[in-house]
């Protein structure tokens, strides 16, 4: 009777861990189907408009809030890849933005001879380029990870065969946040040890995308790599003739990505002719009979942010002040140019004594220096 019982134990615990298994199996068949449901319906009905939308500034935002719950669902057994690249993308921006305006303070503030201002402006610059770095790595490495397992290639020796556009833009996009990582971390100082050779890998890789249907920006991301690193454009075209090629593209097809690569490759120059024609190229590109692609505001917006940065860095770093509204086409050391002195001169609107009094005092204490000069 003993062992008719103990073997009816047996089978009834055998029993309920076969039940216990099914079950937990089960829940997590479900979780990994609801995670997986979620994503598709998040890039079929979500991230389209997403990058329709027209706010850079808001897209930012949203990255960095819905990362973290999109790259839960990877836990859960579904492939987060596609959203958490344009994430990581636009929260970068976030990060890159932040670290402008404390750049803008350090040049403020060394230009004023304020030591101590200046210094803490240069720490929180590095602080937040290191944020964004770490953001973009992210995204370029999730893209990296996942794009050389699906397609079984390497990153940059050979090309996947995508058929998907939303898989050749999160190529693209996770190729440029690669790049931007790399950059960002030389400006915090190294903080996140990005490996400098993504360059060449982007370089490479690019290739891989035509570059008429996205822009003329694989193409003008190659020759910003080749006027940046040494020795990659032996055997190339002439990168400056490969970004005014891909800019008239970028314009053809409503998004000027390649403008901000080429105010990129300006900036890196030194060359003042170069960055105002950049600036100019921007400005001219944006006039009423070249609309932007409706599909894409949000990359061609990002763009235009990237130009606005580097314009507003330019002047900081000349005048003390960011770009005016007409600072992509004219500027200080030029005639006729107006200068941000207008915001205060009236436009019918008369100011209290006192304020003018304040505002007119350093055009006095300048006259009162300049008089010793003239004795």
């Amino acid at each position: 009777m003993s062992k008719v019982f103990q073997f009816n134990k047996i089978i009834l615990t055998t029993a309920l861990a076969a039940l216990a298994a099914s079950v937990l199996s089960g829940c997590s068949y479900v979780v990994k189907s609801g995670a997986n449901v979620a994503i598709g319906f998040s890039e079929k009905h979500i991230v389209p408009p997403i990058l329709a939308m027209s706010d850079a500034d808001m897209a930012c935002n949203q990255g960095t809030a819905l990362t973290p719950a999109i790259m839960a669902t990877k836990d859960m057994g579904a492939d987060p890849t596609r959203m958490a690249v344009l994430l990581y993308t636009a929260s970068g921006m976030c990060a890159e933005n932040n670290a402008l305006k404390a750049e803008l303070r350090y040049l403020r503030a060394s230009k004023a001879g304020q030591v101590s201002e200046a210094q803490d402006a240069r720490v929180e610059q590095k602080r937040w380029a290191a944020i964004a770095s770490e953001r973009q790595y992210a995204g370029y490495q999730l893209f990296a990870e996942r794009w050389q397992a699906k397609y079984k290639y390497t990153l940059g020796d050979s090309c996947p065969s995508m058929k998907k556009d939303l898989d050749q833009t999160v190529h693209m996009l996770g190729m440029l946040s690669g790049l931007q990582a790399m950059t960002n971390d030389i400006n915090s100082g190294g903080q996140v040890n990005v490996p400098k050779d993504i360059a060449a890998i982007v370089e490479r890789g690019m290739a891989c995308l035509d570059n008429t249907k996205f822009w003329g920006a694989p193409n003008a991301t190659r020759a910003v790599i080749w006027t940046l690193l040494p020795g990659a454009d032996e055997g190339k075209p002439d990168p400056y003739v490969t970004l005014k090629q891909s800019m008239q593209i970028g314009e053809q097809k409503g998004v000027r990505l390649a403008h901000a690569l080429y105010a990129v490759a300006a900036q890196a120059s030194g060359d003042d002719a170069k960055i105002r024609d950049a600036f100019r190229s921007y400005a001219a590109s944006r006039a009423e009979d070249k609309p932007v692609n409706p599909e894409f505001r949000l990359i061609d917006s990002m763009a235009g942010q990237m130009i606005q940065g580097i314009a507003d860095r330019y002047w900081t770093e000349n005048t003390g002040v960011r770009a005016a509204d007409d600072g992509m086409t004219q500027f200080w050391d030029e005639q006729g140019t107006s200068s941000n002195d207008d915001l205060f001169d009236g436009a019918g609107l008369e100011a209290p004594a006192e304020e003018s009094s304040e505002l007119e005092a350093p055009a006095v204490e300048e006259s009162q220096e300049q008089t010793p000069a003239k004795e």
